[in-house]
C-alpha cells in the first residue's frame, strides 16, 4: 500500500464497556493487529487519531513508529475526528490516505493493497462494501475502510458537518468507486475481513 493510514482509535467503546484498542485478540491488543496489518500491507506512515494523549496506549505501541493526533472536541463525533485527522494529513502534504478503525483486527492486507491501487486520478474515494446486514442503514458500505484523497474529502465533510449525513453517504456522493463482494471475493478476501469487534462476545 503506497498511502499513509489514519487509524481511528478515539471511539467511546460504549458497547464494549472498555477501551477497544487495548482489548486482547489472540493474545495481543487489538490495536497491535491493526497496525501490523497496515504495515504488512505496505503502509509506511500511520497516524493514530484518538481523544487525548494516552500514556498507556503509547507504552503499548512503543515498538512502532507512530504519528499521533488528538480530537479537539468532546462530543465523540466521528466526522469531526476524521476531519481533524485529514487536516493533520493535509498539513503533512499527504495526497491520499487509507482510513481504518481500530476494531477490525482481521482486515485483509490484500484488500488494503488493492483499494490503494484502484484510487486513480479519476477518483476521490474507493469505498469497500461488505455483505449488507439486516436492519442497518449503511447497505453494506464500509466508509471507515475507505481509501480517499485528502483535500476533496476535507471539502466535502466541511460542506456536510451540520446536515446529519453519515460518512458513507458523504463519500458516496464524491467521485467514488464502490468495491463490493463481487470484486473483493475475486481477490480472495473473505467477509471476516470486515468483522468489527463491538461487544465482548465478538472476540469468540
Amino acid at each position: 500500500m503506497i498511502f499513509p493510514a489514519i487509524l481511528l482509535a478515539g471511539g467511546k467503546s460504549k458497547r464494549m464497556g472498555e477501551d477497544k484498542s487495548q482489548i486482547e485478540i489472540e493474545g495481543k491488543p487489538m490495536i497491535i493487529h491493526a497496525i501490523k496489518n497496515l504495515k504488512m500491507a505496505g503502509c509506511g506512515e500511520i497516524l493514530i487519531q484518538t481523544k487525548k494523549n494516552n500514556v498507556e496506549l503509547k507504552s503499548i505501541l512503543s515498538d512502532f513508529e507512530i504519528i499521533w493526533n488528538y480530537d479537539n472536541y468532546d462530543d465523540g463525533d466521528v466526522l469531526r475526528a476524521i476531519l481533524s485527522a485529514l487536516t493533520f494529513a493535509n498539513n503533512k502534504n499527504w495526497n491520499a490516505v487509507q482510513l481504518m478503525p481500530v476494531d477490525t483486527p482481521f482486515i485483509s492486507q490484500i484488500l488494503l493493497k488493492n483499494l490503494s491501487n484502484l484510487l486513480d486520478e479519476n477518483l476521490d474515494v474507493v469505498l469497500p462494501s461488505s455483505t449488507p446486514k439486516k436492519n442497518t442503514k449503511s447497505n453494506g458500505l464500509e466508509p471507515l475502510l475507505a481509501c480517499l484523497k485528502v483535500k476533496p474529502t476535507i471539502k466535502k465533510i466541511n460542506e456536510n458537518l451540520d446536515n446529519n449525513k453519515g460518512l458513507g453517504k458523504i463519500l458516496s456522493e464524491m467521485k467514488c468507486l464502490i468495491v463490493d463482494e463481487e470484486i473483493w471475493s475475486r481477490w480472495g478476501v473473505s467477509e471476516e475481513s470486515f468483522k468489527n469487534i463491538n461487544y465482548p462476545n465478538d472476540r469468540e
